[in-house]
């Protein structure tokens, strides 16, 4: 099949994921846009790109048809060989970017971030997300991505200032008692841009992704940046992240007593 760019890849992972919301059987969908079942799997695969009525119609039909311009924005994004990689990027600027994003990694054999400045969004309290002013899409009570979901953090992230002591050792907290594939911590600092990086493994292809505040930019299929990913996890180990994360917690816990002035329990005998 030809080779699509990322962005074409998350705009058919994510008109997977609302057909799916919806109980939509591929037949259904395929029948509206008159095309064969394989065509539309093929389609949602992000193989090959939906023509902008196609989308229209079926976002109509999933009832999200806020989603259908920027979809039909990512899905015409051409893609250019070029030793196997693709040129160029592509930016979900449009309202509800993130949650796109998230529909897209619902779709995923495998999600992976790579977080140097805040706590991954997917793994976010409440409390957390309003203090960082992060979109309602990645609080706890969304589905976190799956089947697998892996996570790097820069260790400086868990010894912030930036947010209130409480809601920050709260939010380790959180992250000790979670399930979710695997969480690791990067002694020191990662050597990679500020922000996140997220890599979705997709029936078509990786799709590497940038969200930010404004929009998510979809970065062209580079393998240095898969390699960043698996290079930094092999930097880490499960027991030495625990450690790292359980002493953050106790530090922030103790900041918070002296913050807020309340006075510790006794210790016990």
């Amino acid at each position: 099949m030809a080779l699509t760019h990322p962005a074409v890849r998350a705009a058919g992972g994510y008109l997977r994921d609302a057909r799916e919301r919806r109980y939509v059987l591929p037949e259904q969908a395929a029948a509206l846009l008159a095309v064969s079942e394989e065509t539309l799997l093929a389609m949602e695969a992000g193989h090959t790109r939906i023509t902008s009525d196609g989308i229209s119609r079926l976002c109509h039909f999933y009832r999200c048809p806020e989603d259908a311009q920027a979809l039909r924005t990512l899905a015409h994004t051409l893609a250019k060989p070029d030793d196997g990689d693709v040129a160029g990027a592509a930016t979900d600027w449009t309202e509800g970017h993130h949650r796109r994003l998230a529909g897209c990694a619902r779709q995923a054999r495998e999600v992976r971030w790579l977080s140097t400045a805040l706590i991954p969004p997917p793994l976010q309290t409440p409390a957390y997300a309003r203090a960082v002013g992060c979109p309602v899409f990645a609080l706890p009570g969304a589905p976190l991505p799956s089947p697998r979901t892996v996570c790097v953090l820069d260790e400086r992230i868990l010894h912030t200032h930036h947010v209130a002591r409480e809601v920050m050792a709260q939010q380790l907290r959180y992250i000790l008692d979670l399930d979710v594939g695997e969480v690791r911590v990067v002694p020191g600092r990662i050597a990679a841009p500020r922000g996140h990086l997220v890599e979705l493994s997709m029936p078509a292809g990786p799709v590497f992704a940038r969200p930010e505040h404004d929009g998510v930019l979809y970065l062209p299929a580079d393998r240095r940046l898969s390699a960043l990913m698996s290079d930094t996890w092999d930097l880490t180990t499960p027991a030495a992240s625990r450690e790292l994360l359980e002493y953050a917690e106790q530090k922030q816990r103790s900041r918070a007593y002296v913050h807020t002035g309340a006075a510790r329990c006794p210790e016990p005998l």
